[in-house]
């Protein structure tokens, strides 16, 4: 695991930057390990489905149909997760360790806070959130099962996001990929044991892989809390610190974090409401967007891990007073994931049916999911760029804009543009995927007009003057 030293070096390399390369060196440091530990997060959710479908395409949307809600839930957490990776990041380039671990310590406490009344109200509202959902008479019963397990996890799912984050915004991607290593083993094993009922464990079906996932994330809480509270690392927080509630710490948080919550409640009701439509035509047709989306889970990976990279650079570099190298990182992360994404794309297209056939073999649902994947492809360069410009707004602080930009994309666009192909124009599935791609071209429209404005010089401006006040309110 990354130390205090490693840490401190790493900023500094990034800080002292004179070219092109060193930016890209920088980038690739902080992408790589992230790119591994969603990698390995997005197979072992495609390995969930696999066992999962093992037990039958019902099995499949039983599970899909929980994911949603679970994760619209879960989206409330973004203004914490959001907010402390910005704050931190910026607290970095500044070189202020104790200030980025205040902020760790207090997202931690509200974060758990939050969890436990997340939990309460969540179990008992699972069956008629399935319900809501327009679940079938066979996925009611599995779905809601699935999700009350779920749900009981919550504190351990949140904290291990809000620790994590921290981490990140100094640069330590190694820490949070090693929990994640740890629990998805976890996690395939107990599917293993469970699903099926292997080694004298009973059969527990769609439950079984719900355990499974609840306790491997309770692993990765409990690696990640150790990794935050040893002594060596760049921030570090202990039971002997002040615990105190303090306002102007969380009001800073929450300032940049409500707009990216906000946008993920945005975008997890539409996504909720995008499956809600598919979930109109059928189990079969259901079955087949589900693992269309496991899939492209996998595929986003690259996205994802520059989108991190960029954030944390961008917000290192508005906490130095170095906006120029905040807008070389963004270019350079946009060049490399767009090559990157543009080769998946290219997958999709050729090999997206025999992706589809790892799942299920049911002929059905290979030919609908493999005209999805078709269509996909042309969205890939569309969402490298949106994922790394997305990121790296947020990374400066500038989360009003990427909110308005998923709002516009996944509620114009992808709702009202998806509605009147699928729904009006009978086009079911291939038309709600055609309006996806539609929905990525125009984010990334939208977020490249908003970085080409010299937001990063505006943001690296207001930083300065804003924390050179604080410090001489600290002072006095």
């Amino acid at each position: 695991m990354a130390s205090s030293k490693d840490n401190a070096q790493d900023i500094s390399f990034f800080l002292e930057a004179k070219t092109p390369a060193d930016v890209r060196k920088a980038i690739f440091k902080l992408a790589l390990p992230a790119m591994l530990e969603f990698m390995l997060m997005m197979l072992v959710q495609m390995i969930d489905m696999i066992q999962v479908g093992s037990l039958g395409p019902w099995a499949i949307a039983a599970t899909g149909l929980a994911a949603q809600p679970t994760m619209l839930i879960f989206s409330v957490f973004s203004a914490l997760v959001v907010g402390t990776t910005a704050l931190v990041a910026r607290a970095a380039g500044a070189g202020d360790r104790e200030y980025a671990s205040r902020v760790t310590r207090q997202s931690f406490v509200v974060v758990l806070l939050m969890g436990v009344i997340v939990t309460a109200v969540g179990i008992p509202a699972s069956g008629a959130i399935i319900r809501l959902m327009g679940a079938d008479v066979d996925t009611i019963g599995p779905g809601t099962i699935y999700m009350k397990i779920i749900m009981a996890g919550t504190v351990f799912t949140v904290g291990n996001m809000v620790l994590a984050a921290s981490l990140r915004g100094v640069g330590d991607m190694v820490t949070p990929m090693i929990s994640n290593i740890v629990a998805n083993v976890v996690n395939i094993f107990m599917n293993w044991l469970l699903i099926n009922g292997n080694l004298g464990f009973p059969r527990l079906e769609v439950a079984g892989a719900a355990i499974a996932t609840s306790f491997s994330r309770l692993i990765a809480f409990c690696i990640t809390m150790h990794a935050v509270y040893a002594r060596d690392k760049y921030i570090s927080i202990s039971i002997h610190d002040s615990y105190r509630f303090e306002p102007d710490v969380i009001r800073s948080v929450l300032n940049i974090g409500t707009p990216a919550a906000i946008e993920q409640l945005i975008m997890r009701t539409g996504a909720l409401l995008f499956a809600r439509l598919i979930a109109g035509f059928g189990t079969i047709m259901f079955a087949a967007h589900q693992i269309a989306i496991n899939i492209d889970g996998l595929g986003i990976v690259p996205a994802m891990a520059f989108q991190m990279a960029a954030t944390t650079l961008v917000g290192q570099g508005i906490g130095a007073q170095k906006p120029e190298l905040s807008e070389e990182a963004t270019r350079q992360s946009i060049i490399v994931s767009t090559i990157i994404m543009s080769l998946i794309g290219v997958a999709y297209f050729f090999l997206g049916k025999y992706a589809i056939m790892i799942f299920t073999r049911d002929a059905q649902v290979i030919s609908l999911g493999e005209s999805a994947l078709k269509i996909l492809a042309f969205s890939q360069p569309f969402t490298a760029v949106y994922f790394v410009v997305a990121g790296a707004l947020r990374g400066a602080g500038d989360t009003k804009y990427a909110m308005y930009a998923s709002a516009i994309g996944m509620w114009v666009t992808r709702l009202g543009l998806g509605y009147i192909l699928a729904d009006l124009l009978n086009m079911a599935l291939i038309g709600a995927w055609i309006a996806v791609t539609v929905d990525m071209a125009v984010r990334m429209v939208l977020v490249l007009k908003r970085f080409s404005s010299g937001v990063f010089e505006e943001y690296s401006r207001e930083y300065g003057k804003k924390y050179s006040e604080e410090s001489l309110s600290e002072s006095i």
